[in-house]
């Protein structure tokens, strides 16, 4: 690839997913100053949604049009953007050629699509993982001060842990809860081992599975992550407990669902296409 700078195009900047990645590539040394794209005939310009960028210059939301990546010479688009959307956009953008990163679920199964690589480039796994449109549930007078289960049996990243993790549906129990912050995700994951282990044999089998990860930060025996540890970073921290008898453990995982769990892992899979490090930009 020539020295000239990777011009991008991201469907879906206003959205809380998508500013994340804005910000990211923004700052990218080796990309281009974004194209930001709207469905809105004459959308307001980012900063006009995200104040905090007001005196670092303008970036005009344009309308999208395949025309309009053409012209600009975009390289790679970004979807920041519902699953129903990214399933209409990514057909027309393979067959013209683009290259593509997709922050929704859409293509996240095997059998959605043929040509599309989960991108959990470490093999790891708020209110705002729900998106930016309100609903009832996630309306500030619901939300706040209470903790409450949601989706039990039915959550839509059931299919991927269990494809990606080669499970059976009665294998698994996935039980997600809502809990009034802005953004973070701690995950506790209950397992019974056929044989008494040491906490040193738990936490080799993690360093070695993990060894070549820059993102992942796997704790000693008896420390576990907390949300505030890995929030606003691309890190994915890994703990675990081991019980007296050495057959109970309990891992313990955090990131930050607008990082990590979003944006941070776009621009980390946009690294890794381009053979460049997986920490550039950051």
């Amino acid at each position: 690839m020539s020295a000239a700078k990777l011009q991008t195009a991201v469907m879906g900047a206003t959205g809380y997913a998508g500013f994340e990645l804005a910000k990211l590539l923004l700052h990218h040394p080796k990309v281009a100053t974004p194209l930001f794209l709207s469905r809105e005939a004459q959308a307001q310009p980012l900063e006009s949604h995200y104040p905090e960028l007001s005196g670092d210059g303008s970036y005009p939301l344009e309308s999208f049009s395949w025309e309009l990546l053409k012209s600009r010479g975009v390289d790679v688009l970004f979807l920041a953007t519902p699953h129903e959307l990214s399933r209409e956009l990514v057909p027309e953008a393979l067959a013209r050629g683009l290259r593509i990163v997709d922050l929704s679920g859409a293509w996240r199964l095997k059998e959605s699509a043929n040509r599309a690589v989960y991108g959990f480039t470490d093999h790891d796994a708020g209110v705002s993982g729900a998106g930016k449109k309100p609903t009832q549930k996630t309306h500030f007078v619901e939300a706040a001060d209470n903790f409450s289960a949601y989706s039990v049996f039915g959550h839509r990243h059931t299919g991927e842990i269990l494809e990606q993790a080669g499970l059976h549906a009665d294998e698994l129990i996935f039980t997600p809860h809502l809990l009034p912050i802005p953004r973070g995700i701690l995950s506790t994951i209950y397992l019974g081992l056929t044989r008494p282990v040491a906490p040193k044999e738990i936490e080799a089998v993690l360093r070695e599975f993990y060894g070549g990860a820059q993102w992942i930060r796997i704790f000693e025996h008896g420390k576990l992550p907390q949300i505030q540890y890995s929030v606003r970073t691309n890190y994915c921290d890994v703990g675990f407990q081991l019980a007296p008898d050495g057959k109970r453990l309990i891992v313990v995982s955090c990131l930050d669902n607008l990082m990590k769990g979003a944006a941070g892992q776009a621009l980390q899979n946009l690294n890794v296409m381009f053979g460049w490090s997986e920490k550039e930009g950051f």
